[in-house]
């Protein structure tokens, strides 16, 4: 199976560790975020990423190269210009024939991605967490198993993970594109996008104080 980490970002709310890195490479527990979520996803069967860079992406690159230190093939989507979550992943998608995982390498959970599924009725399939207090409102409800922007119990966050089909990916390459908006939000609307409640632990690392917080509460353990 492949996977697709988004890593271009600039990281903007890290300052001023992002002025000279990009967030990914952000320590936590000894180890990079990036580096956490390739081992998870090699834990999961994954056996090729495709990672977009941008933000200082040479260092990036220079950390993980072709991946066989991890014991997978990691490539490169390399953006001259930052193409958004879904413009990124529009610009690699002859990369999938098969539908892959996908998810912001800065991710911090403990999701076992062993989990994500993806039922041949449908395009997508998003995990959803508890609003934070960085998205009070939420983004979409949940009915029955499926993704709406209607319904009768309260909204959830999407948390960036996701198992997508490249057949989502109608769009013209070196677009700028917003992966619910312009990609996920349609295909909802058909009700071809499923999803999921996931109660466990999803880090927003926001701040470097976020990033201390969890650093000390896992040397703890």
């Amino acid at each position: 199976m492949k996977a697709f980490l988004l890593a271009a970002g600039k990281g903007k709310r890290l300052l001023p560790y992002t002025l000279n890195n990009p967030k990914p490479l952000v320590k936590v527990g000894g180890i990079s975020l990036i580096e956490r979520n390739i081992i998870k996803l090699k834990e999961a069967d994954v056996n090729e990423i495709v990672i977009n860079v941008h933000h200082f992406g040479e260092k990036i690159i220079n950390l993980l190269g072709d991946g066989s230190r991890h014991g997978l093939k990691i490539s490169y989507s390399i953006e001259e210009k930052l193409l958004g979550t879904g413009g990124g992943i529009q610009n690699a998608i002859d990369k999938f024939d098969d539908p892959f995982i996908a998810l912001s390498a800065d991710t911090w959970t403990d999701y076992d991605f062993t989990s994500l599924k993806l039922n041949k009725e449908y395009l997508a399939h998003m995990v959803l967490i508890k609003n934070t207090s960085q998205n009070l409102n939420g983004d979409v409800y949940l009915n029955d198993g499926l993704i709406g922007e209607e319904g009768s119990h309260e909204k959830y966050t999407f948390s960036g993970v996701s198992i997508l089909s490249p057949d989502l990916f109608i769009h013209s390459q070196f677009e700028e594109l917003e992966l619910w908006n312009d990609i996920l939000r349609p295909a909802a609307l058909e009700g071809l996008v499923s999803g999921e409640i996931y109660q466990g632990t999803f880090e927003n690392l926001n701040t470097l104080e976020d990033v201390e917080r969890l650093d000390g509460s896992l040397s703890e353990e």
